[in-house]
């Protein structure tokens, strides 16, 4: 990989010229350069940089001044290392071979600790990845397991329901029987009042009877609508630990508390059409759900209502 001329240039003012030079020597290992053409080199990009900047403020002068920092570093020319210098004594030639073995310990040495560096980050990198991922596999089990419990929930919720509508039925049916003989023992009290100097006492005696079957059935009727009752209660019971109440099924509207939590939302600017998806978002993390929600109609209605208190608040 070869060096821009931006590179070379922030290198330089970080680490300085010696630094670079080794830097740049550790880039190439294979290639012997003087260090005097190096520093010239590092030196002219230095110089060439200083004068661009200056006229990078005009359109033109930067797209020079880029093109000059992307562009590739300019190696001086290798000196072949099996010639000595110019000078024929025996004491420069020794001393050129002694530099020249010592460049060469110092780019090993300095590719040697890139190296490990390198090395150690990656070993580092690693292993953050493996906790990583091990967090996320922990994360999708979690994930998993929610999903199970929530579907169960459904599930038992709705084997609750079907059943609370099956006991409802029946109590209505109760409920009208009762009704029914109620008025059908009003009916005989009366002719009995009527007919008490009129009718036969067998005739009396049967109406007696019936009146007596009835009062007995009713008795029935009422410890069986009690026990359902009861049976109901326990149900509702059940279904409370996991069901939030916002719709009052007897009075069919919604409850005030939960009135008061969509004008908050729409105080604190939720939009109208975010208010059911942020109410089960909520209900969804605390592991609850709503026995109904309103529809976007609900909510406009909802919201004309708390702008029309608003107003009256500040009239007053």
């Amino acid at each position: 990989m070869q060096p821009t001329n931006e590179t070379v240039y922030k290198y330089n003012v970080q680490h300085g010229m010696t630094n670079t030079r080794t830097w740049l020597c550790s880039l190439s290992p294979d290639v012997n350069y003087s260090a005097k053409a190096l520093k010239k080199a590092i030196k002219k990009v230095k110089q060439r940089h200083d004068t661009l900047k200056k006229s990078s403020n005009r359109p033109k002068g930067l797209l020079i001044y880029n093109s000059f920092l992307q562009d590739v570093f300019k190696y001086p020319k290798p000196t072949d290392p099996s010639k000595p210098p110019k000078s024929h004594s025996s004491h420069s030639k020794v001393e050129f071979e002694l530099k020249r073995l010592q460049q060469q310990s110092t780019v090993g040495n300095t590719v040697e600790t890139t190296n490990k560096k390198v090395e150690k980050k990656i070993d580092r990198l690693t292993g953050k990845m493996r906790k990583k991922n091990e967090y996320i596999q922990t994360l999708e089990e979690e994930f998993r397991a929610k999903n199970k419990r929530i579907e169960e929930l459904e599930k038992l919720n709705s084997s609750q329901k079907a059943k609370l509508t099956l006991k409802t039925s029946a109590i209505k049916r109760l409920r009208n029987s009762d009704v029914y003989q109620k008025r059908k023992v009003a009916k005989l009290e009366e002719k009995l009042g009527e007919g008490k100097g009129h009718q036969k006492e067998e005739k009396k005696e049967e109406e007696a009877s019936k009146l007596k079957h009835a009062l007995k059935e009713k008795e029935q009727m009422r410890r069986e609508l009690v026990e359902l009752e009861h049976r109901i209660i326990v149900l509702e019971d059940e279904q409370d630990d996991n069901v939030v109440e916002c719709y009052d099924e007897i009075d069919r509207k919604y409850t005030p508390a939960f009135q008061n939590c969509v004008h908050k939302l729409l105080n604190n600017y939720v939009a109208a059409i975010r208010v059911v998806p942020c109410i089960e978002a909520v209900l969804e993390l605390a592991e609850k759900k709503a026995n109904k929600l309103p529809s976007r109609a609900t909510i406009d209605n909802m919201n004309s209502q708390r702008l029309a208190t608003q107003k009256q608040l500040k009239k007053k």
